[in-house]
């Protein structure tokens, strides 16, 4: 008996986890504040659709504007960078982007969350930021509150890896890995 039960909580495992890998990302339209537009030093916001960016491999990295998220996954992050992958120029066949649930933030984290965001926005025009004002991606995508999620997809818009909450070293090379082979390399 415990040993069908578990059977069968392996069964539904993908189904548990949130987004199944193999499967389309559901469409995700954030238009409250969306995505960040360089213009000049100013910064603009536009509507966003999460497949806006098919057509190319992407990562999709989804933060709780909370003090601290943004540590859980800098390994991953930091592994992207040094992969170097090719996302520098705006027809790049990879990019990250960026989603910061701004619906789970106080009044401080809001302020603090949109500042760093045009910041970050300022300082790699490459990278696309969402700001995502009403939480509209977390409730596409089913995600728990108030964590990271890393989506990795392929130019389809169907997802190669998903993680919600910190990634293993052993996941960051998985995942970096996906988005390697994927572009050939």
């Amino acid at each position: 008996m415990i040993r069908a039960a578990a059977l069968a909580l392996l069964a539904l495992g993908p189904i548990l986890a949130g987004i199944p890998v193999g499967t389309r990302l559901p469409e995700a339209h954030v238009a409250d504040k969306g995505l960040l537009v360089l213009d000049g030093k100013a910064v603009t916001y536009h509507p966003w659709k999460a497949s806006a960016t098919n057509g190319r491999v992407r990562t999709i990295y989804h933060l709780a504007a909370r003090m601290g998220i943004d540590d859980i996954n800098k390994p991953y992050i930091d592994a992207l960078i040094a992969a170097k992958l090719p996302e520098r120029l705006p027809d790049s066949p990879y990019k990250t982007v960026t989603v910061l649930n701004l619906s789970e933030a106080n009044w401080v984290t809001h302020g603090i969350g949109v500042s760093r965001l045009e910041k970050n926005q300022r300082d790699t025009p490459y990278a696309l930021f969402v700001a995502d004002e009403k939480g509209a991606a977390r409730a596409a995508w089913g995600l728990a509150p108030g964590t990271s999620a890393v989506i990795v997809l392929d130019r389809d818009g169907t997802v190669l890896f998903f993680k919600e909450g910190r990634l293993s070293p052993e996941e960051i090379r998985m995942a970096v890995g996906i988005i390697q082979e994927r572009l050939g390399r």
